[in-house]
C-alpha cells in the first residue's frame, strides 16, 4: 500500500515538473499590422521564451504558407533576461492576391541538453486582409495631367554644335595627315637582296650552328644542299629543290656562266647524298669541305658586275 502510494506521488510530482517547466517555454507572434495592399511587405516576428537550457528547432515556414510569398529571412535576435533566453525570428512575407489569408501555426521542436525526446510547442495563426487601392466611383475622372514643358536651352545647343565641330575637325585632320598620304603616295621600296648574298649568309649562320661537331650530321648536310638548291632556283631560274642530283647537274650545264662549277657541283651534291640517304658517315675533313665548296659554288656564279661589287667591299 505504502510503495502505492509512493508511486503516485512520484507520477504527481513528475507530472507537476513538467507541468511547470512547460509553462516556463512560450511562443509570441506579431506582425505590424491586419491590412495590406498588394504587394505590401508582411513583418512576421516569432518571438521564443526559455529557459537557457532549452535549444528550439524551428522548422521551415515557406512551404506551409498560403496565398503568401516567402520574401527573407531576417538574423535572429537574442536576449538574456530573467535567467531565460529570449530568440526573436523575423520573417519578411508578402500578399499579391486580394483576400483573408492566415499565417498558420507553427509546430516547434525543443528538448533541454538532458532530454532524450522532443517536446512541440505551437504558435497562434494570425489573419490578415490583403486588398487593393480602393476605386472611388463616385468622383468624376480626372484628365491627365499635361506634360511639363522644358524652355529650350540656345546656350546647350551651342556647346553641341561647338563639341561635334571640333571632332569633325580632329578627325579630318588625322585623315589628311596620316590616312590620305598613305594611301596617296608613301611608296614603300623593298630591297631586293641578290641570291649570292642571301646564300652566303645562310651558309654564315649554319656553320655557327656547329651541327655536325655536335653530332647532328643529316641535317647538316640537308641544310646546306637546301642553301645551295634554292641559290641555283634563284640564280639560274630552275626548280632545283624539286630535282634528283643528276638533274639538277643536267639543267645546269645547259645554263650560262655555270660550267666552272660543274665538277665541284657534281662533288658536292654526291657527298651529301651518300650522307643523306646511304648513311654514310663522313670523316671530318669532309664537313669541313662542304662548307667550303658551298662558298666556292656561289661566289664563282657572281654575276660580273656584282663580283666586283662585292671584292670591293671585302678589300675595304
Amino acid at each position: 500500500m505504502v510503495k502505492r502510494v509512493n508511486l503516485l506521488f512520484s507520477v504527481f510530482i513528475f507530472a507537476f515538473a513538467s507541468l511547470t517547466f512547460s509553462q516556463q517555454v512560450k511562443s509570441k507572434v506579431s506582425v505590424d499590422s491586419t491590412n495590406y495592399l498588394v504587394g505590401d511587405y508582411i513583418n512576421y516576428l516569432v518571438e521564443l521564451s526559455a529557459p537557457k537550457n532549452v535549444e528550439f528547432f524551428f522548422p521551415s515556414i515557406k512551404d506551409s504558407l498560403k496565398k503568401l510569398e516567402f520574401i527573407e529571412q531576417l538574423p535572429l535576435q537574442m536576449k538574456e533576461e530573467n535567467g531565460k533566453n529570449s530568440i526573436v525570428y523575423h520573417f519578411v512575407l508578402a500578399g499579391f492576391d486580394s483576400g483573408n489569408v492566415t499565417i498558420p501555426s507553427f509546430q516547434i521542436p525543443y528538448k533541454t541538453n538532458k532530454d532524450t525526446a522532443f517536446s512541440i510547442l505551437s504558435t497562434d495563426s494570425i489573419n490578415l486582409v490583403i486588398h487593393t487601392l480602393p476605386v472611388d466611383t463616385i468622383k468624376e475622372a480626372k484628365d491627365i495631367k499635361e506634360p511639363i514643358v522644358i524652355p529650350f536651352n540656345w546656350l546647350e545647343l551651342l556647346l553641341w554644335i561647338a563639341a561635334i565641330a571640333i571632332v569633325v575637325a580632329l578627325l579630318y585632320f588625322i585623315y589628311k595627315k596620316f590616312i590620305k598620304r598613305k594611301d596617296q603616295g608613301e611608296e614603300v621600296i623593298e630591297i631586293q637582296r641578290p641570291p649570292y648574298e642571301i646564300a652566303l649568309n645562310s651558309l654564315d649562320e649554319l656553320e655557327a650552328k656547329k651541327l655536325w661537331q655536335s653530332g647532328k650530321v643529316k641535317e647538316y648536310h640537308t641544310e646546306i644542299t637546301e642553301i645551295i638548291r634554292t641559290y641555283f632556283e634563284k640564280r639560274f631560274s630552275l626548280p632545283a629543290l624539286e630535282l634528283t642530283s643528276d638533274e639538277t647537274l643536267e639543267l645546269l650545264k645547259t645554263k650560262n656562266d655555270s660550267s666552272e662549277i660543274i665538277p665541284l657541283t657534281k662533288d658536292f651534291l654526291q657527298n651529301a647524298d651518300m650522307v643523306k640517304f646511304a648513311k654514310f658517315v663522313p670523316l671530318n675533313e669532309v664537313n669541313e669541305t662542304m662548307i667550303k665548296q658551298a662558298r666556292q659554288i656561289v661566289t664563282v656564279t657572281i654575276p660580273v658586275t656584282k663580283l666586283e661589287q662585292h671584292t670591293g667591299e671585302q678589300n675595304v
